[in-house]
């Protein structure tokens, strides 16, 4: 089968750098969520219920758009990350879920902007997330772990297993955590490192449509990422796309050594 035809299953390189760049701006204008974006409408279906939370599930995951890599006792970054991912605001799921006046989306994507600390142990590496969104309360935080199973070498690749886990606060409607587990493989060029991963999300999601009504969902999604790291004199750049609910993207720019 030919390979164009296979990425539902797997990121396809061409198409993932021939989009980049439109993506990527994407990541700068779309404005992320406040306290009101979520309330439910009682005509608000199971099913609709799961893919909702799903997406919001992967755009809040805690990947801090690096490669999985042991960085060393003295390894550290700070930086700026954002995920982003393009939603059909006239899908039921979205229109029961969201209101109409909501400015969640803009420019059909939904965006989730954070701070992302990494700090490099004896083992690996563990990460940091969290954002605030303006005054509205609603704070969404994480983190994650890398672990090598295979360190790298100047002609091996490494290969590290993460472990992640984030959760969202300040929706009163909705109540949801995301557990993660994947396999990374990555190989530096200079400057370059690129890396792919695969693994699984887990979604534990519960929504309140009316004082009288509840839904929960759990989800096992498979994700798929490839990614891009750029490391200069003082800034790196990390770019990734990810197939899981659906395709979304994420970037990075930080400092540290």
């Amino acid at each position: 089968m030919a390979p164009t035809r296979r990425f539902p299953r797997r990121i396809h390189a061409g198409r993932f750098s021939r989009q980049l760049g439109a993506h990527l701006a994407a990541l700068l204008i779309a404005l992320p969520l406040c306290a009101d974006d979520i309330s439910f409408n009682p005509q608000i279906t199971q099913a609709e219920f799961a893919k909702f939370s799903r997406l919001i599930g992967q755009g809040i995951f805690a990947t801090p758009v690096q490669p999985a890599r042991s960085t060393g006792l003295l390894g550290f970054d700070i930086g700026i990350a954002a995920t982003a991912l393009k939603v059909d605001t006239n899908a039921p799921y979205w229109s029961h879920s969201v209101p109409a006046t909501s400015d969640f989306v803009h420019g059909s994507y939904a965006a989730v902007p954070r701070l992302v600390v990494s700090k490099g142990f004896g083992a690996g590496t563990i990460s940091a997330s969290y954002a605030k969104f303006s005054s509205s309360g609603v704070k969404t935080y994480g983190g994650a772990l890398d672990l090598p199973i295979i360190r790298g070498s100047l002609v091996a690749p490494e290969l590290a297993v993460r472990g992640s886990y984030a959760t969202v606060t300040g929706v009163d409607v909705l109540k949801l955590k995301t557990y993660g587990l994947e396999l990374f493989l990555s190989k530096g060029f200079g400057p370059l490192i690129p890396y792919i991963a695969y693994g699984r999300m887990r979604t534990d999601a519960r929504g309140i449509v009316t004082p009288s009504i509840e839904l929960r969902d759990q989800g096992n999604i498979n994700r798929y990422t490839a990614g891009l790291r750029l490391s200069l004199f003082i800034p790196k750049f990390d770019i990734e796309a990810t197939q899981a609910v659906q395709r979304s993207y994420a970037a990075k720019i930080s400092v540290g050594f």
